[in-house]
């Protein structure tokens, strides 16, 4: 009778643990994620999780290669990872000059490989691509001709021009072009195939977008991502590289280094001390009337829609000349706080995403080609526009 209590209790004492060990979807969440993901006239929805292809879904269309638009940076980020377990980069905090000598000078000897993977090189930075990137003919010879404007680490700016200098560091360091690099020691072994990079004239490949994917692929480069670097037993980027990628940058804590860090919950804040920073900046005084107006504590995605209401919709060279000047100067209207990191994003225009999730072992990836980005009404706001606005807040929610 004791051996049967004891075998009772071993069986369900196991059986539970397997029960509350198996994670399962929200079949009401995703049946929500899946709607949207059609609304909004997406091209794919892949989602993995355990390690697996849970499900696929492409809405009629044939599946493809799409522009990874912006991902397309933290795949970049991949290749120096590689570069430093294979001893090729001695560290992230290597000057630029180890591979350019003729930054020795200045502030451009103070530039790191770091900095340009956390968008802290001080850089100047004109953001829209079409004015400056795109028309150059050789986007290394662009990057290594800027100035330096901030002292390298002390201002965050996004900066595709910064991240286009690494695709030239990868080169010098592995003797091969970034793409071919990354086929042979991450592509091949995951199994990706089918794909395309973009080069400038030059034949360099973009770092700042440009790579063209299978949506699955890509899915099982974030799966990469949990899994540190190990595929098929063998780890192919150091564990540590990853602990590294993920850590919050200091100036902005939702910025790894070219991953995009998630949170539970996320505030943007205009109080007095944000509005003296950015009256010391030079904004004139019409625009800072209508910035004080937003004086409050909000949650970003309601203030997201009301600085579009205020500011974008009111001050149409907003873009072009007072974002600008903030970026430059490492400023934003708002400073953030962050609540709870839940895991890791890459994002692209138009609204190419993907989010993976350490503690639930999932990964989300949504793509859209332009054609389908402009096609119909998609979003609540009615814009016009087909942004996934709510695809972080519903893939977040598919694992209880």
């Amino acid at each position: 009778m004791k051996k049967l209590i004891l075998f009772i209790s071993f069986f369900l004492t196991n059986f539970c643990f397997k029960i509350s060990a198996q994670k399962i979807i929200d079949s009401k969440v995703l049946d929500t994620l899946i709607k949207h993901a059609e609304l909004t006239q997406s091209d794919a929805l892949v989602i993995f999780l355990d390690g697996k292809l849970y499900n696929e879904y492409y809405f009629g269309k044939e599946p493809k290669k799409i522009e990874a638009m912006s991902s397309t940076k933290s795949i970049v980020n991949l290749a120096i990872g590689k570069l430093i377990t294979d001893g090729l980069i001695k560290s992230i905090d290597q000057p630029v000059y180890d591979f350019y000598p003729e930054w020795n000078q200045g502030m451009k000897k103070d530039v790191t490989i770091r900095h340009l993977l956390n968008h802290t090189s001080g850089m100047q930075n004109i953001p829209l691509t079409t004015v400056e990137i795109y028309p150059s003919p050789d986007f290394i010879k662009l990057a290594l001709a800027a100035e330096i404007v901030n002292k390298p680490g002390t201002t965050f700016s996004y900066n595709n021009k910064a991240v286009n200098l690494l695709a030239g560091i990868v080169k010098i360091a592995s003797r091969k072009r970034m793409d071919n690099y990354l086929e042979e020691k991450i592509f091949k072994p995951l199994g990706i195939e089918d794909f395309d990079w973009e080069l400038d004239d030059e034949g360099n490949p973009h770092a700042m977008a440009g790579f063209q994917v299978l949506p699955k692929d890509l899915a099982k480069l974030g799966q990469l991502f949990i899994q540190k670097g190990k595929w098929e037993e063998k780890q192919l980027i150091s564990e540590t590289w990853f602990i590294e990628t993920g850590t919050p940058n200091p100036l902005e804590p939702t910025c790894g280094l070219l991953w995009w860090i998630e949170y539970e919950k996320r505030f943007s804040i205009v109080d007095d001390e944000q509005i003296s920073k950015l009256e010391q900046a030079g904004l004139p005084d019409t625009m800072m009337s209508k910035i004080r107006s937003l004086k409050g504590r909000y949650a970003t995605a309601d203030f997201t829609k009301l600085f579009g209401e205020k500011i974008i919709q009111t001050t149409p060279d907003w873009n072009t000349k007072f974002a600008p000047m903030l970026r430059n100067k490492g400023l934003t209207v708002s400073r953030k706080e962050n609540v709870n990191k839940l895991g890791y994003s890459t994002r692209g225009y138009l609204g190419n995403l993907m989010v993976v999730y350490p503690d639930k072992n999932l990964v989300v990836v949504r793509m859209i080609t332009n054609e389908s980005f402009l096609k119909g009404k998609g979003t609540k706001d009615g814009t016009g526009y087909n942004n996934f606005i709510d695809f972080f807040e519903l893939s977040t929610k598919l694992i209880q």
